[in-house]
């Protein structure tokens, strides 16, 4: 058991290594077409299925109330919030239009869409 613990430690750190040399400029560059999106009067709209729904709530909701320290509020909305527009398109059997929809409702150009947001 002890074994098993460590072994899953190292492998976490050597994960977190790896991605701290591969991802600091995605990251970067992501962060900046959400911060040009946002200055330029455009809204960001995330989703996510299961937990990673639960993510993309908690993303929204940083972006309209705060994140760590108090600023104006940011025009985010969680594609999956709403059950009865979720249920209402998937009862039509559209399951693969439940985001599509709402971004082509919703969204617009220059706006940002973050999908399927996961937590490590």
């Amino acid at each position: 058991m002890l074994e098993r613990i460590k072994v899953c430690f190292t492998e976490s750190i050597q994960t977190q290594i790896a991605a701290a040399e591969a991802l600091p400029d995605a990251i970067s560059r992501a962060a900046m077409t959400l911060v040009h999106s946002l200055l330029n009067g455009n809204k960001i709209l995330c989703c996510g299925n299961g937990t990673s729904a639960a993510n993309a709530q908690h993303f929204a909701a940083s972006m309209i109330n705060r994140f760590e320290t108090e600023r104006p509020s940011l025009p985010a909305i969680a594609l999956n919030t709403d059950n009865v527009v979720l249920t209402a398109i998937a009862n039509d059997r559209l399951h693969d239009e439940v985001y599509a929809k709402q971004v082509r409702a919703l969204g617009h150009a220059g706006g940002c869409f973050i999908g399927d947001l996961y937590a490590w």
